[in-house]
């Protein structure tokens, strides 16, 4: 297999053609943001796992002339950093893979700026990306110098520390970027202007590395050669870059798409294809005869394989499927695949709704060590209740730490939500991790019972000592006249094929609705969706890619979009709304709720005082998200004693 041949950037020889991404790390540091042991423990669990090549998240070199991000992620700004990096470099070289330290000059415009006391800079005065109001301060060209400076010294650090090779920051619209794009670089000086002066910053940071480092020291450039915006740099720009990197003595391209505008793009959500981001690579490696490094959703094995086999690049990166499963590369050579925990691209954990990296199917990624899995003290009796994704984590985790293990399912399948959740095409990413945790129930050794329900007196006669329970929720109708009409659906009846007319109205804006909208438009319905919020999936309750992601998928379907609009009555025709302080009409042969759902209850308040341990996990504790049944389900079973 092609893809675990040896290979070569410059010097480095890596043992296959697969590399981590690089990813942020902000809360896996030490108190003065050197690797800490969590970190530590972090990249050598997929170094330990097959991965050849591992890129670090951004280290900082510099945090004297920016704040924000500068102060929350890993630093490689002075001796003290040092001893700890090399402890990384020998855990990452004990399983015989290659250390790359991403190397960050700062973030200027795309940086945080609540709590932050220094004013943002960039190559000039421009707007934030975070707040437009705020402009950015240009960069002097003496503090250039000195952002130079540092980069040197902290290349300097990296090699004596023992890392194999560096990677610089120049994608995305961070700050390299920005001084080499011309929407974001509007200086007169020697480093603005033509592409020259504005390629000036970064080719003065690979030549103030080079003369640290030294000729035979591998050195990657990472960059975006089309940022997918109006204004932004477009792939012939891009290629000329390519070949200036080249030309300046890089040792390879890691390439990239995209930038904080259309952080989507960046950072591909379950709507994109896989390998969304690989004919930029091919673009770029048809004008270089560097290697090339290329990543987007290649965390399917035979993807992967086909990028390398097809001579498109000649590394493939993958990071999410790495935080899913840091044993991902030594799965792929076993031919284990079966095996593999699949990334679902749902970017709602490892992207934030955690104070450290982590992931929504793998409670266990930046924890490896405080949440490994011990065997019980004592074989215990554990009986699940619910087969969707809460329960089969917590028989499948109870199962591999030694605990007798009974599922009940009153279906006649496993997967739950996850079933009707992956109908529609967009969301094929969310098949795999049925077909997963099925598979590892089974072979954990759980017994399952299809087809069973569940009642107070056959749990009872069952004598379990655990009784975790994940019965999931129902559907919440809202309480307005005409729910009872025979054309009105929820999005249970929607994707389990019930018939729908040819003019649909979806009530409910939240990423439920919006993902129900698009799914019956490209089937060429007509679709009208009303929120009565003044915004759809409101921020805060999913992460910026999911938001972005689903708008331009709404947008593509032409779905048409109502918000400030709430349901007053469901009619024959369709519903009577609220809008603008009139009512009006909308014409529908098909109504379908997507308000939310309500726990279910019943079963745990029915066994509370009949057995001895009852534990509720998932949709039946409350209605959220797949992280939170698969997290509750997996502590649940790691704390049975």
């Amino acid at each position: 297999m092609k893809l675990f041949e040896r290979a070569r950037i410059g010097s480095m020889e890596v043992k296959n053609r697969i590399a981590m991404a690089p990813m942020g790390t902000a809360g896996l540091v030490d108190a003065d943001f050197g690797f800490s042991r969590r970190l530590i423990d972090f990249y050598a669990a997929r170094a330990k796992g097959g991965t050849g090549m591992i890129i670090t998240g951004a280290a900082i070199v510099n945090t004297r002339l920016e704040g924000g991000l500068s102060h929350v992620l890993p630093r490689i700004d002075g001796l003290q950093h040092i001893s700890r990096l090399s402890e990384l470099c020998d855990a990452v070289h004990h399983y015989g893979a290659k250390l790359v330290l991403q190397m960050s000059a700062g973030f200027g415009r795309v940086n945080y700026l609540l709590g932050n006391p220094i004013p943002p800079i960039s190559a000039s005065a421009v707007p934030c990306f975070r707040d437009p109001k705020v402009t950015t301060r240009p960069l002097t060209a003496e503090e250039i110098g000195e952002l130079t400076m540092s980069f040197a010294m902290g290349a300097a650090m990296a090699k004596a520390a023992g890392v194999d090779a560096i990677e610089i920051q120049g994608y995305g619209g961070y700050l390299i970027d920005q001084f080499q794009t011309a929407l974001w670089n509007k200086r007169t000086d020697r480093y603005g202007g033509d592409l020259d002066g504005r390629m000036r910053f970064t080719l003065e940071l690979i030549g103030a590395a080079r003369s640290m480092l030294g000729a035979g020291f591998p050195i990657i450039y990472k960059f975006t050669p089309d940022h997918y915006i109006p204004g932004g740099r477009r792939l012939e720009e891009g290629l000329e870059i390519a070949r200036r990197l080249e030309q300046a003595g890089v040792d390879a391209l890691h390439v990239d798409g995209g930038c904080y505008e259309v952080w989507n793009r960046v950072i591909p959500s379950m709507y994109e294809v896989p390998a969304c981001q690989i004919p930029l690579a091919e673009a770029v490696k048809m004008v270089v005869k560097l290697p090339v490094i290329a990543h987007g959703k290649l965390g399917d094995p035979a993807v992967a394989q086909r990028v390398i086999e097809e001579g498109r690049a000649d590394f493939v990166a993958v990071g999410r499927p790495l935080l899913a499963d840091p044993a991902w590369a030594k799965k792929v050579k076993e031919g284990r695949v079966d095996d593999i925990r699949p990334c679902i691209a749902c970017n709602e954990v490892c992207l934030g709704k955690r104070f450290y990296l982590s992931c929504t199917v793998n409670p266990q990624a930046g924890k490896e060590r405080d949440y490994a899995l011990t065997p019980v003290e004592r074989k215990k009796k554990v009986l699940v209740i619910g087969g969707g994704p809460g329960g089969l984590e917590a028989a499948r985790t109870a199962a591999v730490r030694g605990c007798d293990v009974t599922l009940w399912e009153k279906s006649d399948r496993l997967g739950g939500k996850l079933i009707i959740a992956a109908v529609p095409d967009f969301k094929r990413d969310i098949r795999p991790l049925t077909r997963y945790l099925s598979v590892q129930v089974e072979k954990a050794g759980v017994k399952v019972e299809l087809n069973k329900t569940a009642t107070p007196e056959l749990v009872r006669q069952h004598s379990a000592d655990v009784v975790i329970i994940a019965t999931g929720s129902r559907f919440k109708l809202p309480e307005v006249p005409g729910v009872e009409h025979g054309h009105v659906l929820n999005t249970v009846d929607l994707y389990e094929g019930k018939p729908v007319g040819d003019r649909v109205l979806v009530i409910g804006g939240g990423l439920c609705g919006c993902e129900a909208a698009a799914y019956l438009a490209q089937q060429g319905k007509q679709v009208t969706m009303i929120e009565m919020m003044r915004e759809l999936v409101s921020a805060g309750s999913k992460t910026v890619n999911t938001i972005l992601a689903i708008q331009a998928l709404l947008a593509e379907t032409k779905v048409e979009v109502m918000t400030s609009t709430k349901l007053v009555e469901i009619t024959k025709g369709g519903a009577i709304v609220e809008r603008n302080g009139g009512r009006q009409e909308l014409a529908a042969d098909t109504v379908v709720i997507a308000t939310g759902f309500t726990p279910d209850v019943g079963l745990r308040d029915a066994l509370e005082d009949r057995v001895p341990e009852v534990v509720t996990i998932g949709d039946c504790s409350k209605p959220r998200n797949i992280d939170n049944a698969i997290w509750e389900g997996f502590h649940a079973a790691r704390v049975i004693e």
